[in-house]
């Protein structure tokens, strides 16, 4: 929307600053949740850097390594950024709508019979929807 006004505008300047300003001191409360998960997963749920510094810079280094991998994929992606925004979309989105509350569903409280079956169904219709447009924003990019 801002790149519909005047670039030369002043206004239309600082909102786009402070705008990117939000962005990058937003990533680390974004990153957070998957660090974390990540961490619990490679170091154990006991490994605290409190109690030892190679556990410490261990978890450093990969903090450090998971900001540059966002990172380069950011570069990467920013050439392109619809298309790029379409497969974090295709890929993320669509799960997060389709898949995981069905799943959720029949994992938690599903106990009819029918009911299991569209909870299994819709999960089948969103990994297809999921790969349809996955491999539809992957061929428009290859196409290029």
């Amino acid at each position: 929307i801002i790149t519909n006004y005047p670039q030369t505008s002043k206004l239309v300047n600082a909102v786009q600053f402070l705008y990117s300003m939000a962005v990058l001191v937003g990533t680390p409360v974004q990153l957070f949740p998957a660090t974390r998960i990540i961490e619990t997963k490679l170091f154990g749920e006991r490994a605290s850097g409190k109690k030892s510094s190679r556990t410490k810079w261990k978890k450093n280094l990969f903090r450090t390594l998971l900001t540059v991998l966002c990172a380069a994929i950011s570069i990467v992606g920013a050439s392109d950024l619809d298309k790029f925004v379409a497969l974090i979309g295709a890929f993320a989105c669509v799960p997060l709508v389709y898949i995981y509350p069905a799943f959720l569903h029949l994992k938690g409280v599903a106990r009819n019979r029918w009911v299991r079956a569209g909870d299994v169904v819709l999960c089948v219709i969103g990994l297809g929807a999921m790969i349809y447009s996955t491999v539809v924003t992957v061929s428009s990019w290859i196409r290029k």
